[in-house]
């Protein structure tokens, strides 16, 4: 009884995220005619990928023989996934699975909420929105990354936090390990690492040098350990280091496309199949080993229109805070957007005013706390904000959730100040 009444807010944002998952996840069964494969199988191939590995054709994203070892993905959600089909022995079970976990996603943004804000009743709010957020909720079933990533990207955002108060070696080695198996899953968060490494030396006196040295080390170390046998694997099948060739696909596939449709006002789809070849976009093609020739290629085009390349990247950027994903979800549920025009505006207007005190407020509290904490999550917003532009056009939610809670938070010290800030107006007429 003491759990329940200590984690009820806990219990209560996961029981509301588990009822909205479960309802769209039948909206979308039913809109897939009762197909349960075609409702959870995503269209990035970690499906594919992942019953190769379980029928022992490698990891590898062909259908038939020869089974041609993929460099795009990493083995993080691949072997989670295959694990659930492995273990549950049903596709259906798996996605269960995988619902449930994304239970977890709402009350650890609580938690974020909480430590940023100091509040509880802000954390409480925040882990509502979540549980009623339609990108997490179709992703809480889809084979996408996006579910283990975010409980692990979660789960070491509290973990740093708590390091940076207390400087345990214990706190410091399971962040290391966390943020590690998260990079496995997602490889965007890749330079994170180094991102925190001023951090870990924050705080130390000069007398503390080797102890703050020994650390930083050791948090590389950890991660480094971790990363090391996927990047020795891909050397050995593909003749280069690296964890995945996404940045050059992405970039070569996603980004010139868009800039040359806006460089030539064409469409995309025009230049996104007359730019890069079917086998290109398709299949093995990119890799770690020539994956430099096709940034190459993707930077000439950059370079030659620097104007395009700028729109292409403010769009982006635009869309990356104020995307709400409704569209999407309406889509995915069979109906038709252009007759929900009267959900649609708000839910975006509501996103840009989010933006709006989001940005107000990381002003706000860089200027009151000025603390490692301030800083480290608006430098996070940044990462994964610039980091999205190169989807170009692709731009979607699922690029902001390893940060909608620090956004929310910061939202609403923003929307507190504006508001304390328009009383005062008020009253002084």
């Amino acid at each position: 009884m003491t759990f329940l009444r200590t984690q009820k807010w806990e219990i209560i944002v996961a029981l509301l995220a588990l009822a909205v998952h479960t309802i769209v996840f039948l909206a979308v069964l039913d809109a897939n005619n009762g197909s349960v494969l075609d409702t959870v199988r995503a269209d990035d191939g970690y499906f594919e990928i992942a019953t190769n590995v379980l029928a022992g054709n490698g990891f590898s994203m062909a259908t038939t023989s020869p089974y041609v070892p993929n460099a795009l993905r990493t083995p993080g959600y691949i072997y989670f996934l295959a694990g659930l089909i492995g273990v549950t022995g049903s596709v259906a079970a798996a996605a269960v699975m995988q619902l449930l976990l994304s239970c977890a996603i709402p009350v650890l943004g609580l938690h974020i909420a909480r430590r940023i804000t100091n509040s509880l009743p802000i954390g409480i709010a925040l882990g509502i929105i979540l549980a009623l957020d339609p990108t997490l909720a179709l992703l809480s079933f889809q084979f996408y990354t996006d579910t283990l990533f975010l409980v692990l990207f979660f789960a070491w955002i509290l973990l740093t936090f708590r390091y940076l108060e207390r400087r345990d070696w214990t706190l410091l080695v399971a962040s290391a390990v966390v943020l590690g198996l998260a990079i496995l899953v997602r490889p965007t968060a890749q330079f994170i690492p180094l991102l925190l490494v001023p951090f870990i030396l924050w705080r130390f006196g000069r007398e503390d040098w080797k102890h703050r040295a020994a650390q930083g080390i050791a948090h590389l170390a950890i991660i480094a350990v971790i990363l090391t046998p996927w990047i020795a694997r891909n050397y050995s099948e593909f003749g280069a280091p690296g964890l995945s060739s996404q940045k050059a696909y992405v970039l070569y596939t996603n980004f010139a496309p868009a800039v040359l449709s806006v460089a030539r006002g064409s469409e995309f789809a025009l230049e996104f199949t007359t730019f890069s070849t079917y086998a290109e976009r398709t299949s093995n093609v990119i890799t770690l080993k020539n994956g430099d020739e096709y940034i190459a290629k993707a930077l000439d085009v950059i370079f030659m229109y620097p104007i395009a390349t700028a729109f292409v990247a403010v769009k982006s950027l635009f869309t990356f805070f104020t995307n709400d994903g409704v569209y999407t979800l309406l889509v995915m549920t069979g109906y038709e957007p252009a007759n929900f025009l009267w959900l649609l505006v708000p839910a975006r207007l509501v996103w840009v005013a989010i933006t709006i005190a989001a940005f107000v407020g990381a002003f706000v509290y860089l200027l009151t706390r000025r603390s490692q904490l301030a800083i480290l999550i608006i430098l996070l917003v940044a990462y994964f904000a610039l980091t999205s532009t190169i989807a170009a056009f692709g731009t979607n939610p699922r690029y902001r959730l390893p940060v909608d809670p620090i956004i929310l938070a910061l939202a609403a010290v923003g929307g507190a100040y504006l508001y304390e800030r328009m009383q005062r107006l008020w009253r002084a007429r």
